[in-house]
């Protein structure tokens, strides 16, 4: 897998999801409906629009939008599949999806810039008919039954987890509250085959930025500055960059599984907000028996009361015999990869709108050769000061095409997002991203990096190649 330059990877209402929490909501402060006047007489039916209720408008919407994660068990921190825990919590529920902070889903599904599967967003007239409900008085109406979704799971999964470790700060320009650590985790022998799915917990979600896993041969030669082979494998280059930290568990790396170590397979991608994801269906990113699985941590320390605290962070992996197309994951960040320039790109500070644009082609990200190759997904990233986030396609070299769109980025909120049908990649097809910031808050520049306090214009890219073209590792 080709590094391109640096690692480029990486107070909502308590109506969480997809991401664990310890708040709960505050309760509303609400209105009972005024009674109706029995002297009065009723207006006619064919001019009385019908009374909306809990049973008959609001549990077919939740089935297929919210009961996933608010029920008995679920993640959400209140159940949605009983009238009295829902009725106190009606206009916040509708608040929350006016603002579309809840369900999870930040692209948008409207058809409008890219077709997604598994959709979780709510349409305008649903939205609309939950606020409607929420001021109506959230009745109940005539009791009816639920069908409670199957919760997301992965089955019987392979897991690994990184040591219990106590992070600290690296400093500097680049990640003044922040550490990046890499650590190289056990996994059971007969571990193999190819990833379908994934899961990720931290240990302590406070402070655990981003999680990526890295499949990274020992024996394979590891690389010097400038991507040519060094006397020395892969386990050597990790054993080296531990010893710069041997009393501490890992190594650092903000160069993917740190500098000079070659990665063959990038599997997993996970930032706050993300639940279980599975791949597309007959699609998977091989492991083979002579893999060595790394994990990078992102640990973010801004937050003064939680230094000092330990984490340990567990991966789930779903393994599958053989896929009919191999998962490819390919990050670009310009942004962040002009680090390495004489002059890095900025972004002007006290501005409330400011934007970084980049564009490559399949040609560019070294894929231009493979036959076959198609785009599945997308997760996009920013940090604090992201604002929108647009990627288009262009296949034809005269239109670009929107693919992924998101109107209100929220940095707590992120996930990865497969297309209804995947797009085909020739060596001419460009991915082009426009990333907006709000940097009215800075005084200096806002140099990009892997801090919180930087910024980024990442595109996490997840493709596929036919399995009879792709040279597998094992």
């Amino acid at each position: 897998m080709r590094n391109h330059g640096p690692s480029l990877l990486l107070s909502l209402l308590a109506l969480a999801c997809a991401c664990e929490s310890s708040s709960k909501p505050s309760e509303p402060t609400h209105e009972t409906p005024a009674e109706v006047d029995a002297g009065s007489a009723p207006a006619s039916t064919s001019e009385q629009p019908a009374q909306l209720t809990y049973w008959k408008d609001m549990v077919p919407l939740f089935e297929q939008h919210c009961l996933s994660c608010h029920r008995a068990g679920g993640i959400g921190p209140f159940r949605m599949d009983e009238y009295d825990a829902v009725k106190p919590l009606a206009k916040v529920i509708a608040h929350a999806t006016r603002e579309r902070t809840m369900p999870p889903w930040a692209v948008t599904s409207d058809g409008s810039c890219g077709n997604f599967a598994d959709s979780l967003a709510l349409s305008d007239q649903e939205i609309a008919l939950i606020s409607a409900w929420a001021e109506s008085g959230a009745a109940e109406g005539e009791r009816g039954s639920i069908d409670l979704p199957e919760p997301p799971s992965l089955g019987t999964a392979t897991e690994v987890k990184t040591p219990e470790f106590v992070p600290e700060a690296q400093g500097g320009a680049l990640a003044a509250s922040d550490e990046y650590r890499c650590f190289a985790v056990d996994k059971p022998d007969d571990a193999t085959g190819f990833v379908t799915g994934y899961e990720v917990l931290p240990g302590n979600s406070e402070i655990v930025h981003h999680v990526v896993a890295f499949f990274v041969d020992p024996e394979r030669k590891s690389t010097g500055e400038n991507g040519e082979e060094v006397a020395m494998t892969n386990r050597e280059r990790m054993q080296q960059l531990h010893e710069e930290t041997p009393s501490r568990a890992g190594w650092p790396c903000f160069g993917a599984a740190g500098d000079g170590v070659e990665v063959d397979a990038l599997p997993v991608v996970w930032a706050p907000g993300q639940g279980v994801v599975s791949f597309p269906k007959d699609t998977g990113v091989p492991l083979s028996a002579r893999h060595q699985i790394v994990l990078q941590v992102h640990y973010n320390l801004s937050d003064v009361a939680q230094r000092g605290k330990s984490d340990s962070t567990r991966v789930r992996l779903r393994l599958a015999k053989d896929v009919k197309e191999v998962g490819i994951f390919m990050t670009e960040d310009p942004l962040l990869g002009s680090l390495y320039d004489d002059n890095p790109t900025t972004l002007p500070p006290g501005k409330t709108s400011t934007h970084y644009t980049w564009r490559t082609s399949a040609k560019d990200m070294d894929i231009g050769d493979m036959q076959g190759v198609k785009l599945y997904g997308v997760m996009p990233h920013m940090h604090g000061m992201g604002q929108t986030y647009e990627m288009t396609i262009n296949q034809n070299g005269v239109d670009d095409q929107c693919a992924a769109q998101i109107d209100h980025w929220n940095f707590h909120w992120q996930r990865m997002y497969f297309y209804e049908k995947p797009y085909p990649i020739t060596p001419d097809t460009q991915i082009a991203v426009d990333c907006e910031y709000d940097t009215s808050g800075a005084k200096e520049p806002v140099r990009p990096g892997w801090g919180t306090s930087n910024e980024m214009c990442l595109a996490t890219l997840f493709m596929t190649v036919p399995r009879e073209t792709y040279k597998a590792p094992f």
